[in-house]
């Protein structure tokens, strides 16, 4: 039995989904977003790699849906194909169920320190495109274009300044604005990265993720009004200041539904007062 546990999140993006809390054993991992339902995930071979078979073409290991767990109900299995060489059942139950059993402490400390921004003409970081935990990970991850809101989300209702054509204006200045991408340790931005040329005239980068100030005032005003909407994701960031914080959660208790399941993942409490003016909404809508 394997005791080896590592407990790390990640953000998830582009576009910005929230907080993922990762709980990773040997040959499984268990995912959350809230820290109360649980995706549990196992790593196989593919049947190429069980039979030798194309081994010019070689692939890593893989994760495939292996069950689900949540405090009242448990572990939760799906069937699987019997010839991928997942983990048994007990590996899952003695690691990471036995883990989930304990109630770890949440939020975990965020792993993805390593950042790539798109950059204006004047250098300036525009947005956060992708992260990674590790620096050999850079290599292999793609990078897309700056989006606004996921696509699970588009018929998720929104405020009026959020209609499809303004998000597509807004994604699109991004877009046509970035001149290059750049990689960032940001734990020591001055550190430069193998293989890439770190501009460390950077020092500041904006902390909900793009860069609003430099945006005409018709995009700005829908920026602003993406990150209001948003604000129950973005009060999952770590090294937010405390007024950019307080702003969030005031802008949070009107989306009480979306805030409440997030609670237990912030790195700071919600506040006593916004914590109370969520319980009473949900009450009220019997939730």
């Amino acid at each position: 039995m394997s005791l080896n546990i590592k407990a790390y999140s990640v953000r998830q993006l582009s576009p910005f989904v929230g907080n993922i809390q990762i709980i990773e054993a040997d040959f499984c991992r268990a995912l959350s977003s809230d820290g109360e339902q649980w995706q549990i995930q196992a790593s196989c071979e593919t049947h190429q790699q069980k039979w030798k078979i194309s081994e010019a073409s070689y692939t890593p290991r893989r994760y495939v849906l292996y069950g689900s767990w949540n405090k009242s109900q448990g572990l939760s299995t799906l069937p699987l194909d019997p010839m991928l060489d997942v983990p048994s059942l007990q590996h899952v139950s003695e690691t990471l169920v036995q883990h989930l059993n304990n109630e770890p402490e949440l939020p975990f400390p965020q792993s993805d320190h390593f950042e790539c921004w798109s950059l204006n003409a004047s250098n300036q970081p525009l947005a956060l495109l992708a992260s990674a935990s590790e620096q050999q990970m850079i290599p292999h991850i793609q990078l897309p274009d700056w989006q606004a809101i996921p696509q699970q989300d588009m018929d998720r209702k929104r405020p009026e300044e959020l209609q499809a054509n303004n998000i597509q204006l807004l994604e699109a200045y991004y877009k046509i604005n970035t001149r290059n991408t750049q990689w960032f340790n940001r734990e020591d931005i001055t550190q430069p990265l193998k293989g890439k040329s770190v501009n460390t005239s950077i020092t500041s980068f904006p902390e909900l993720l793009i860069n609003t100030e430099i945006l005409p005032e018709n995009l700005q005003s829908i920026a602003i009004k993406l990150q209001q909407w948003q604000s129950p994701r973005l009060l999952g960031l770590y090294n937010l200041t405390a007024e950019t914080r307080q702003q969030l959660e005031q802008e949070a208790q009107h989306h009480a539904t979306e805030t409440a399941k997030r609670l237990a993942i912030y790195p700071q409490p919600v506040s006593e007062k916004i914590h109370n003016k969520i319980m009473v909404e949900l009450k009220i809508r019997g939730q």
